[in-house]
């Protein structure tokens, strides 16, 4: 139950040391005590953290943690690795480089009377979890704690469990504190990156917030090590092969673990900002995932083209088939079993395919294939119909869309209106750009007080903002004498709840009079 007007630094979460016999237990009480007090008041786990879980009480939402089970540890005899723990005379050596290991050996370490062995391992243990929440600040302010977490958990069963109860189970949760993008790369090295927020949150997008050019025909492509897609050496080939005809096609790239990118969505967040182990092989699950995302979008949107092309080969040609012989559709392949969808032989074919459908040649113009990249971007971040508005002409003005790929601006008789950020993956807009697109925007708007910004707007000065809301999302805001745009360093909810902190990063403010 929440707790309701807490004006106090921090909150302690009583006997936790009892949650250490059930992970479900554990997150459960964690999370409810987490969601019981405001966003800026500090959570407290008293005494159980380790340097083998501190990553992980952090990505849960807990804000301190002490060095009680450390000490009491070490009292114990027991010996703290950053993997677990061990007794001491289950060590031939001390594999650790602290003040208190690099100065003894283990055998003078077990000569110590009682008394100051203990408080050797005890300091020793300290000094390990000192180290762990340095390492594990240093991800947080570098936006990659996840990875962190993930490569953690797998020296614990425990804390394993612990992540997976959390995917599955508390989506709501993590959805509301999950930035909406982040100018750092997602690496997806385990089975548990399947279920990142992120992962579905572009999913979900995909199929709610995007809109696919009209176009006769649908290709198939594979992903690339390299992003944005186009920027990669195979890309490069596929391009060459379609570009006579690029105005009849709609590309949609395959990949895990995002499931299927439409090409105007490549340089937005994670699909320009994400990586994989690359083997070849693709477990069953990963074939679920990817092949769930390409059955919806097809059910989606299979009335848009007349006809569909897939230039795959190995897992990729595997789950195309799959699913096509699932919704009953004709999918033309490109690439024989066992060939390079690169090679020569496969590039031909693509091309004398597409030359065949298509007849006559028709080009994709430049203002067009960035039209629709902006437009897409738009709607994504959006909501369906601000990208619309956004790029569309309308009687007597002058739509420009400048710059090199990622790096579109579009203006409007010469004043800016929107601009691509590749660094987050994001369109940032003007103030110009919002009042364009304002009607739009209404699940973006930020309320504030009877003031101007001078810099960041604070908490306190927020009087009401969307849900919607995630952090690095952009935002305007509106008072009664100022009006604006930035971005969200809060989630909405935590800008109302919130009663100290940057709520927005203001990039353009006006004076309203």
């Amino acid at each position: 139950e929440a707790i309701p007007s807490l004006f106090v630094d921090f909150s302690a979460l009583s006997f936790a040391s009892g949650m250490l016999n059930s992970p479900r237990d554990f997150v459960r009480r964690i999370i409810d005590a987490r969601n019981s007090i405001p966003p800026d008041v500090a959570l407290w786990v008293p005494a159980i953290a380790t340097a083998e879980n501190a990553a992980l009480l952090f990505y849960l939402g807990v804000d301190i943690i002490d060095d009680t089970n450390a000490v009491i540890k070490g009292y114990r005899g027991i010996y703290q690795v950053e993997e677990g723990e061990v007794r001491l005379n289950e060590l031939d050596d001390l594999p650790c480089n602290c003040s208190v290991c690099s100065s003894l050996s283990i055998d003078e370490l077990r000569g110590k009377n009682n008394k100051d062995r203990a408080l050797l391992i005890a300091r020793h243990n300290t000094l390990l979890l000192e180290k762990e929440v340095k390492k594990a600040k240093e991800r947080i302010r570098a936006g990659n704690l996840r990875e962190y977490v993930e490569m953690k958990v797998r020296t614990s069963t425990f804390s394993t469990a612990v992540l997976r109860i959390l995917d599955l189970d508390e989506d709501a949760y993590f959805e509301l504190r999950t930035p909406v993008a982040r100018n750092q790369c997602m690496e997806a090295n385990t089975m548990e990156s399947l279920k990142r927020i992120e992962v579905k949150r572009f999913a979900n997008r995909v199929q709610e917030r995007y809109e696919p050019p009209a176009r006769k025909i649908l290709l198939i492509l594979p992903c690339s090590a390299r992003k944005p897609y186009s920027t990669s050496p195979s890309h490069a080939k596929f391009i060459e092969a379609i570009e006579d005809y690029r105005g009849y096609i709609h590309e949609l790239i395959l990949t895990s673990p995002l499931g299927v990118v439409p090409r105007e969505l490549e340089v937005v967040y994670p699909a320009a900002f994400y990586d994989i182990p690359v083997t070849g092989y693709w477990n069953a699950e990963e074939r679920e995932w990817v092949s769930s995302c390409l059955r919806a979008y097809l059910k989606r949107n299979l009335r848009n083209y007349e006809l569909m092309v897939a230039h795959l080969s190995g897992a990729y040609k595997e789950i195309c088939s799959s699913v096509a012989e699932d919704l009953c559709i004709e999918l033309m392949f490109t690439c024989e079993n066992n060939e390079e969808a690169t090679s020569k032989e496969a590039l031909n074919r693509l091309k004398e395919r597409i030359a065949e459908l298509c007849g006559e040649r028709k080009r994709q113009s430049g203002f067009e294939m960035k039209a629709s990249m902006i437009k897409a971007m738009a709607d994504y971040q959006f909501g369906i119909g601000a990208g619309s508005e956004l790029v569309a002409r309308k009687e007597d003005e002058r739509i420009k869309i400048t710059g090199k790929f990622p790096y579109y601006k579009l203006s409007l008789d010469g004043d800016i209106l929107a601009r691509i950020v590749p660094a987050y993956g994001l369109l940032a807009l003007t103030v110009k750009g919002v009042r364009r697109i304002v009607d739009s925007l209404s699940s973006y708007r930020v309320e504030i007080g009877d003031f101007v910004p001078e810099g960041s707007i604070l908490a306190p000065g927020v009087v009401n903002a969307s849900e919607q809301i995630r952090v690095n999302d952009e935002v305007f805001f509106a008072g009664a004498k100022a009006f604006g745009v930035g971005r969200a360093k809060m989630s909405g909810w935590e800008m109302v709840e919130s009663k100290r902190g940057v709520a927005v990063a203001v990039r353009e403010v006006m004076e309203v009079k």
